[in-house]
Order: C-alpha cells, then sequence, then structure tokens
C-alpha cells in the first residue's frame, strides 16, 4: 500500500505541473482583457480631462465675449475700440496658450497613465509576461512542462 501511495502521489504532482501551463494559457485572455480595460479606462479619464478643459476654456471665452459685446454696445470713441480690440486680442492670446499647456499636460498625464499600465503587465514580479507565456506554451506542445514551469 505504501509503494501506490508513493506512486499516487507522484502522479498528482505530475499532473498539477502538466495542467499548470494550460492553466497559464487558459488565463491570458483575462489577463488580455484586463489589460485592455485598463487601457481603456486610462484613456477615458484623459478625454475626461480633455473635455474639462475645453469647457473652462470655453466658459472663460464667453464671459470674455460678454462683456467686450456689452462694453462695445455703448458708444465709444475710436481709441477706446482700439483698446477693447487689443484687451480681446491679449485675451485670446492669453488662452489659446493656457488651453494648449492644459491640453498638452492631460496628453502627458494620459501617456504615463497607459505606459503604467503596460509596465504593470510586462513586470515580471506580477502577472506573467508575454515571454513566459510564450515559454509555458512551447513547453506544453514539447510536453516538458516541468522545464516550463522550472524557468517561470
Amino acid at each position: 500500500m505504501t509503494a501506490k501511495t508513493s506512486r499516487s502521489s507522484g502522479t498528482d504532482t505530475t499532473d498539477t505541473m502538466s495542467l499548470t501551463p494550460l492553466g497559464l494559457l487558459a488565463d491570458l485572455p483575462r489577463q488580455q482583457m484586463a489589460l485592455m480595460t485598463q487601457s481603456a479606462s486610462a484613456l477615458l479619464r484623459a478625454s475626461e480631462s480633455v473635455r474639462k478643459v475645453q469647457q473652462q476654456t470655453a466658459h472663460r471665452a464667453s464671459a470674455q465675449n460678454e462683456e467686450i459685446a456689452a462694453r462695445l454696445r455703448a458708444p465709444c470713441d475710436f481709441n477706446e475700440l482700439l483698446t477693447i480690440q487689443s484687451e480681446l486680442l491679449r485675451f485670446n492670446i492669453q488662452e489659446a496658450t493656457q488651453y494648449w499647456q492644459q491640453i498638452v499636460t492631460a496628453a502627458l498625464k494620459a501617456q504615463a497613465d497607459l505606459v503604467g499600465t503596460a509596465g504593470q503587465a510586462l513586470d515580471p514580479g506580477g502577472e506573467p509576461t508575454l515571454d513566459s507565456l510564450q515559454r509555458v506554451f512551447e513547453a506544453s506542445l514539447n510536453g516538458s512542462a516541468a522545464s516550463g514551469t522550472a524557468a517561470h
């Protein structure tokens, strides 16, 4: 009976090791879906921050243009008209500069988020990398499951 017990425990260990590569391969779609979902979330956050910048800029421009329109409805001389035009030009240049700075900042933050998401997927201490999954797949094809898990 002792011999049977040791054989079955040896068989259980072999079965567990041979299922490990298949388990990793079966888990690959979940990991891919998680990476795609994280990336989509980062892109949606970036879209939201860009939209917020656009909304704030449009609100400031709207308020400025209402004020300028109110000033232009009142009678004014030529010098005052030039002053209003120069103020409007200065405001537009300043707002455009601020707008593009905020858009670039949002884009850089989105890029950092996406790189961070990709970095998490490639972290060797975390979930399996593409290279380790490829080795496991090759090991399962060769029938050497033990070498595939040992290389992991």
